[in-house]
């Protein structure tokens, strides 16, 4: 059976597993289950909750069903319940953590892509408040209070990807122009200078290689479009050389799902850059993507597990505990690998 076909009901397991994984009490998604304890978490990491609701769209959009439509509509009125104005813009005001760029971005990117007549309305405050954090070398104060940075290898990217969706919806360029400045401060401002922690660079080079496709695609610099080419080669040739993908093929009980379904998203995108220009990288990276997809393949429950565990995926081979990320980490893997054409094995 060809690649393509077995990914595509993989993708459908996991549509049902979300199904499986409403909350009845609020009718949003669960964050974390538990089979072997039967255990349930409802509200989690809030970043991590509204994030999943642009991966059921996502999903949704993909397979061409509206199954969860209800649960998309109340999760973004949910959450439209937390967004404040302040300055002129608007920002998410979680509970139990800081309000960052990151909250911003991922309920514009589920704004943008639900079915809201006014979805362009209520995405621009969040945008403009992204916007707003920027700094005159080009980088994102991450939080809007008084809090210092962190969370950098992850969530300055986010809102670059948030923004340029923003862009797409808007056609305003402020949005644009704000992101090719951050994605040359965040190549040789933070990455050049050695500030990234090597142990997240899977993790940093996804959100840079999503971020980095679609400016690709949205620039009209050659300039930026060279940085962007060079730079997301630069990250998955050195997370390729490190051995990281024939570890996933030779050492799979070792691995972690997050971090090989990560590994698999930001490779899809930036292959699909290689192989649009027939890059020499192409043949290397197709073969290190159907490592990663092996083992996601077989890493998703089937047997032996509940019916609410089923087409879900826990922290590694052995671990059962599921998060919503994992999965919605590995759909994004899965669907941009079919678009890819990745058909064999």
């Amino acid at each position: 059976m060809k690649y393509a076909g077995i990914l595509v009901d993989r993708l459908k397991l996991m549509f049902d597993w979300y199904k499986g994984m409403v909350d009845q009490r609020t009718g949003r998604l669960l964050y974390l289950y538990d089979p072997q304890n039967d255990l349930a978490i409802g509200d989690g990491k809030p970043i991590r909750d509204i994030a999943s609701v642009w991966d059921v769209e996502v999903l949704s959009a993909f397979l061409g069903r509206d199954d969860l439509l209800d649960l998309i509509r109340r999760s973004l009125a949910h959450f439209d319940q937390r967004v404040i104005g302040c300055h002129g813009y608007a920002i998410v005001a979680p509970e139990r953590e800081s309000s960052s760029i990151a909250h911003s971005a991922f309920l514009a990117l589920a704004l943008a892509r639900s079915d809201l007549p006014d979805k362009a309305q209520r995405v621009t405050p969040l945008a403009d408040g992204i916007v707003c954090q920027q700094r005159d070398d080009g980088s994102y104060q991450v939080f809007f209070d008084a809090a210092p940075d962190a969370g950098e290898e992850l969530y300055p990217a986010e809102a670059m990807l948030a923004l340029l969706e923003t862009y797409r919806l808007t056609w305003d360029v402020r949005y644009l122009h704000s992101v090719e400045r951050a994605f040359g401060h965040y190549k040789r401002g933070y990455y050049d200078r050695g500030l990234l922690d090597p142990d997240l660079l899977v993790f940093f080079a996804n959100w840079q290689s999503q971020a980095g496709r679609a400016l690709f695609a949205a620039t009209s610099s050659p300039e930026v479009k060279d940085l962007v080419r060079a730079f997301l080669f630069e990250l998955q040739d050195r997370i390729v050389g490190s051995g990281f993908y024939d570890r996933v093929a030779h050492r799979p009980e070792e691995q972690a799902c997050v971090q090989v379904a990560c590994g698999l998203e930001g490779l899809a995108d930036t292959y699909a850059m290689a192989a649009s220009s027939r890059d020499r990288r192409t043949a290397d990276y197709r073969r290190c993507i159907t490592s990663a997809l092996g083992f996601l393949v077989r890493a998703q429950r089937m047997t032996d597990c509940t019916d609410r565990e089923r087409g879900g995926f826990g922290g590694s081979l052995t671990s059962r505990e599921q998060r919503i990320d994992v999965t919605g980490h590995v759909a994004g893997g899965f669907i941009k690998s079919v678009e890819n054409g990745i058909t064999e094995p």
